[in-house]
């Protein structure tokens, strides 16, 4: 079990146009932001249910927006609660309130900080503003530059959309140039309306322009493989990669996404109201409050359900294995009722794309030779693809 804590909700000091968590706001009637009771009910019962080690994650919304002053509180919690358990924290964040008190505090207590950036400036700035519509770009890269001052570990959250997708090369050699090396790309889809709540196989929402189209995000992760492949294994991390990597392996994926299940990956709300997931933050999908549930009880039932009733078409796929089907939240095909993957096609196109190297991967591994070395034969498996 795993829960991603958001301290402030959807209240945010950006107004990213393709964000799809500002709408909470008219669905949600509590203050977006958490009190101290359900911060210590949150700790310690999150605590109590854990293992030897502990994991938090705190979101958004904006989570610094919540204030240094509650973290350290939370840091106080963990410290009275822990026991004998390590504890771990990671902070998603826009980076636009960090500064050096923040970044003392961060360093301090050894947080992994995710930093949201979506490639060079002219690219960031098309979707992800502020309230006045101005980029953020230059505020980011500040906060990149304090983070770097202060030697805290942080990784990058790069969302695809239908802009940045065409620039595949000069957005990762970006990241890299800023010393990026743990990097997550967030394919984009959102439609008029959730898809809990639309009929598939009648025209009833439309698909909202930055969603990026299958084959150009399948195009866009092969460019940036057949680059990492060549000059950056073992250097720079990649969810999709390293996930998929694990899983021919024989380790299982680390991305939900991608797994036969979804494993319980809660979310916990501002008022300690619990959900399935970060994606169906919907009524239908809440499972209790924090201050009465066994979180040990608690299951991702309806998702997994959702997760593991897959289409003909995905039963009979050679590449059902390494995707399952993908996240249920991007399952649709608009007009046919079907419930396929929006980027059923990018996948493949991904897939077929790494799979000369996935069993090169695994040769090398069979014979206990470095993953790193498969660099030096890249030009023969590219020949042979």
């Amino acid at each position: 079990m795993h829960i991603t804590a958001k301290p402030t909700s959807y209240q945010c000091n950006l107004k990213c146009e393709y964000c799809f968590y500002l709408d909470k706001a008219e669905q949600f009637s509590h203050q977006p932001q958490m009190t101290d009771h359900t911060l210590k009910n949150f700790i310690e019962a999150y605590i109590n249910s854990g293992e030897k080690e502990v994991y938090f994650t705190w979101q958004g919304g904006e989570p610094t927006l919540a204030g240094l002053d509650f973290f350290q509180a939370a840091v106080a919690y963990q410290q009275q609660f822990a026991g004998h358990k390590k504890i771990h924290n990671a902070l998603q964040t826009n980076g636009i309130l960090l500064n050096d008190e923040w970044c003392q505090f961060l360093k301090q207590h050894d947080f992994l900080v995710g930093i949201s950036i979506d490639g060079p400036q002219t690219l960031h700035d098309r979707y992800r503003t502020n309230r006045s519509g101005k980029g953020t770009f230059d505020k980011v890269m500040s906060a990149i530059n304090l983070l770097k001052k202060h030697d805290i570990q942080f990784n990058t959250l790069t969302v695809v959309n239908n802009h940045n997708v065409h620039h595949p090369l000069d957005v990762y050699r970006f990241l890299k140039s800023i010393g990026s090396q743990h990097m997550q790309f967030i394919e984009l889809l959102e439609t008029s309306e959730p898809n809990i709540h639309f009929d598939l196989s009648k025209d009833t929402f439309h698909l909202i322009d930055f969603t990026v189209a299958p084959a150009d995000y399948g195009h866009f992760m092969s460019a940036i493989f057949n680059e990492w492949v060549k000059e950056d294994v073992g250097k720079v991390f990649i969810r999709q990669f390293e996930s998929t990597l694990s899983r021919v392996l024989g380790n299982g994926h680390t991305s939900c996404i991608f797994q036969e299940a979804c494993r319980n990956n809660f979310v916990l709300e501002s008022n300690g109201d619990i959900y399935e997931c970060d994606h169906f933050v919907w009524p239908e999908f809440k499972l209790g409050n924090i201050a009465n549930a066994e979180l040990s009880l608690l299951e991702s039932t309806q998702l997994t359900t959702q997760k593991q009733l897959l289409a003909n078409e995905c039963l009979h796929c050679i590449y059902k294995p390494l995707c399952n089907g993908g996240c249920p939240k991007h399952r649709i095909t608009p007009g046919t009722g079907a419930r396929i993957s929006w980027f059923c096609q990018g996948y493949q196109i991904m897939f077929a794309n790494m799979v000369p190297y996935l069993n090169a991967f695994v040769e090398l591994a069979r014979h206990d030779v470095p993953l790193d070395y498969i660099m030096s034969i890249n030009d023969k498996i590219a020949i042979n693809k």
